[in-house]
């Protein structure tokens, strides 16, 4: 048993609540019995840290981990938000290799800042089944705690790659119809009625959009139709329309 945050495995942990430790130890944190049970399903976790109070059943094998039982001040300085879950773990990150060639249906994000927004659109990706995402140098770290809560697990269902240099990683996927919203063209989403079976969206930054350099590069730039009177939508609600458009519609 555990009773201080300032035990020094705990005091590692909490480390993890900082990007620049994420990045340096390759760890991040999941909180929730949701979320790391997504996280045992995908052999990512390395350390359980659960409160002395935890009362639920866990479904599934916790054996093999190092658990650590702690006391309820030091299970809610883990947490990031007011209200704490009272199971935690540490993921180690995995690096994969970007083959191009195992995907057909991909996101790409050029310079997203919200953790929200990151999450959600991740999430979003994962319900209407593409197949990976994209973020470009630039965008908001995706081990962030709130990225984490957003995506609420669907990190651990499809594959994304985060620093990528998007004007080299375009050339590679000329064999694809390349999607971008802009507010600079005629072409509604609605008027396309076809596309090639391999398919990239691309959204932009929320207050700028995609960048010239990329919009260049894409072969379909495209506007959402808005009959009311609001100026623009926010990137994820952006995002979710136009897969579901090319997932359902265009099926």
């Amino acid at each position: 048993m555990i009773y201080s945050s300032n035990n020094p495995k705990i005091k590692n942990i909490l480390k993890l609540k900082d990007i620049k430790n994420i990045k340096k130890q390759q760890k991040y944190l999941v909180e929730g019995l949701h979320l790391l049970e997504e996280a045992v399903n995908s052999n990512v976790v390395e350390t359980i840290i659960k409160s002395a109070n935890f009362d639920k059943s866990i479904p599934f094998d916790i054996s093999k981990f190092e658990v650590l039982t702690v006391d309820k001040k030091t299970i809610k300085s883990l947490a990031s938000t007011i209200t704490s879950p009272e199971i935690f773990a540490v993921c180690k990150i995995e690096k994969k290799l970007l083959d191009i060639s195992k995907y057909n249906n991909i996101i790409i994000l050029d310079r997203i800042q919200d953790p929200g927004n990151l999450g959600t659109i991740i999430r979003t990706a994962d319900a209407f089944s593409f197949d990976a995402v994209i973020l470009s140098q630039g965008t908001t770290n995706i081990y962030s705690p709130k990225v984490i809560r957003s995506m609420q697990g669907s990190n651990f269902h499809i594959d994304f790659f985060d620093n990528v240099d998007l004007n080299n990683f375009l050339n590679t996927i000329q064999d694809f119809d390349i999607l971008a919203t802009s507010l600079d063209t005629e072409e509604s989403l609605e008027n396309i009625k076809s596309l090639k079976s391999k398919c990239a969206i691309i959204l932009g930054n929320e207050a700028n959009g995609v960048s010239n350099e990329i919009l260049e590069k894409v072969n379909r730039k495209v506007k959402i139709t808005m009959p009311g009177q609001a100026e623009s939508l926010n990137v994820s609600i952006a995002a979710a329309i136009m897969m579901h458009y090319i997932k359902t519609i265009l099926k």
